[in-house]
């Protein structure tokens, strides 16, 4: 199926159909970002937000504009949200990382943050997410990144702001609020966009909070934002798939990095009584 460019300043972000990974590959190079609709049920969202509100007291709220005044974030949804772990490999991710960042020789979960907007929030400064790294201008994506919508997203309830396009402009951050556009979406849908994007959260100007989970994925030689074993210690995660154990961190990565102990796989840090091959080269030339 095909879909109209996403543009520069165009009325909105397109949407793509959520069994169409043409359709998702063709938005991601050409806008660096797309909307899928209903890319999972409405009662996951409200089971995940369930799950994470009894550490709504310990999350954090700004400290700064960037971060907002008004904005309430919970860490560590994976250890704390079975429901997330259920969908953090879901295939679109998975998909989309894979045209995103396929290009390296793996990548991995970086991230996750739920993210609660206030009544009264204002606008946040345009960013990139890549520039955590130095803000080294890549001529390459490193990240793959992404919201669920746990409430609905409007214009004027703080939906995410995008810049269509603008992953390919590089570190100029010359770009204004009017340059953006909103991803509104219903509770269920998923933004996803490159770390090279611009984009930030809008304004909160209702009586109402908008809540969604944010996402970041990396190449896997990249440090990852937050630290997976300390948040998902084996201790803690025995009992969780293969997969979702490699892609959160206990793999190794690149060509020779992330060998645990006398270049041992790190998955044998969770099941010690299993046998795994040794050797710290993820690339053998034999």
């Amino acid at each position: 199926m095909d879909i109209p460019a996403l543009t520069f300043n165009g009325p909105s972000v397109d949407a793509v159909p959520a069994a169409t990974a043409e359709a998702l590959h063709t938005a991601l190079d050409d806008a660096g970002c797309c909307l899928i609709e209903g890319a999972a049920p409405v009662a996951v969202m409200d089971a995940i937000a369930a799950e994470l509100a009894p550490f709504g007291d310990v999350g954090s709220v700004g400290a700064s504009a960037f971060e907002g005044f008004a904005t309430t974030r919970i860490g560590a949804p994976l250890p704390r949200s079975p429901t997330f772990q259920s969908i953090a490999t879901h295939p679109l991710v998975m998909a989309a990382g894979d045209h995103v960042l396929g290009h390296a020789t793996s990548w991995r979960f970086s991230a996750a943050e739920y993210i609660d907007i206030g009544p009264g929030e204002t606008p946040q400064r345009l960013h990139r997410d890549q520039w955590k790294y130095d803000m080294v201008d890549f001529d390459f994506e490193v990240e793959l990144n992404g919201m669920w919508a746990i409430t609905d997203f409007t214009e004027d309830n703080g939906a995410t702001r995008v810049v269509p396009g603008s992953h390919r402009l590089g570190n100029t951050e010359t770009l204004h609020h009017d340059d953006t556009v909103p991803a509104e979406m219903a509770k269920g849908s998923l933004l996803l966009y490159t770390g090279s994007l611009y984009h930030g959260g809008g304004p909160n100007r209702t009586t109402e909070r908008r809540a969604g989970l944010s996402l970041q994925h990396a190449v896997g030689w990249l440090t990852q934002s937050t630290n997976q074993f300390l948040e998902c210690p084996p201790t803690q995660v025995s009992t969780w798939p293969d997969e979702l154990l490699r892609f959160i961190g206990y793999a190794k990565t690149g060509n020779g990095l992330g060998y645990w102990r006398d270049s041992e796989d790190p998955l044998s840090a969770v099941h010690p009584d299993r046998t795994f091959d040794r050797g710290w080269a993820t690339v053998r030339s034999d």
